[in-house]
C-alpha cells in the first residue's frame, strides 16, 4: 500500500487528482493540505511514503516545504507552469506532473512511486508518532475504538485507529483478514488445530498467544493457506 499526502493551494486541483488516485489499485490517500503550515504538519503525523506537491503555493513554494524535511518521502511536483521543469530534479524528486494531470501519465508517475510503498505502520501514542515495522506483525484485533498490535518480539499494544483504515496499510497477501475484527500475518503461523464446531486454533511463531477462530474466520483463513505449505493440524 502506498501512503500519499496531496498538498495544494488549488481545491479543485486537489479534488481531481484525489479522484483519479482513488481509482488506482493499492493508494491510500492520507489527506490533503492546502498550505505550507498544515503540509509540514500532515508529514510530521502521517509519514506518508510520498508527496503530490504543488510548487506555487500562496505561502510559499513547494521546495520550501522540503527544507529541512528528514526524513524526507518521495516527492512528485504537480503545477501548472512548466519553466520549473529542470528545478524539481536538482531536489531529486521522483516525477514532475503538468496541470491538468493525465491519467496515463499517473500512472508511470504510480509505477516509479510502487517501489517506495511503507515498511512501516505509523501509530499515534500519547507521546506522538512512532513507526511499527510492518513485517513484525503477527495478530490484529478490534477491540471497540481500537485495534490491538501483536508482534512476534514484543509485548501487545493498543493504538486508537480503525481495523478499516489500519487494513488499506497492509500487504495482501501475507495479510489475511478473517473476520471484520481480525487479521493474520500469514508468514506467521506455524501451527493450525481443528477444534470442535469446524473452528480452529492458530498457533504463532514468536511471542503472540493462539487465537481461536469460528467456523467461517477458520473457513477463510484455510483457503488462504491453501496455496502455502501443509500444515500439520
Amino acid at each position: 500500500m502506498l501512503r500519499v499526502l496531496i498538498i495544494d493551494d488549488e481545491a479543485p486541483a486537489r479534488r481531481y487528482l484525489c479522484r483519479l488516485l482513488e481509482a488506482a489499485p493499492g493508494i491510500l490517500i492520507e489527506g490533503e493540505a492546502a498550505t505550507l503550515e498544515d503540509g509540514r504538519r500532515m508529514i510530521r503525523d502521517h509519514r506518508p511514503d510520498a508527496l503530490f506537491l504543488d510548487i506555487a503555493l500562496n505561502s510559499g513554494t513547494g521546495f520550501d516545504l522540503l527544507e529541512g524535511l528528514e526524513p524526507a518521502p518521495a516527492v512528485v511536483f504537480v503545477t501548472a507552469h512548466d519553466d520549473y521543469a529542470t528545478r524539481p530534479f536538482d531536489v531529486r524528486s521522483i516525477d514532475y506532473l503538468l496541470k491538468p494531470v493525465s491519467p496515463d501519465r499517473l500512472r508511470q508517475t504510480l509505477a516509479r512511486l510502487r517501489p517506495h510503498a511503507s515498511r512501516y505502520l505509523a501509530t499515534r501514542t500519547r507521546t506522538g508518532t512512532r513507526l511499527v515495522k510492518i513485517h513484525e506483525l503477527s495478530l490484529i484485533e478490534a477491540q471497540g475504538d481500537y485495534v490491538r498490535l501483536c508482534r512476534a518480539a514484543h509485548a501487545s499494544e493498543l493504538i486508537h485507529m480503525t481495523l478499516k483504515r489500519l487494513a488499506a496499510q497492509l500487504p495482501s497477501p501475507p495479510f489475511c483478514a478473517v473476520s471484520r475484527s481480525v487479521i493474520l500475518n500469514l508468514d506467521h503461523i506455524s501451527h493450525l488445530a481443528n477444534k470442535p464446531g469446524a473452528r480452529a486454533e492458530v498457533s504463532f511463531s514468536g511471542r503472540v498467544p493462539p487465537i481461536v477462530l469460528g467456523r467461517a474466520a477458520s473457513l477463510r483463513l484455510r483457503r488462504a493457506m491453501a496455496q502455502r505449505p501443509m500444515l500439520a493440524s
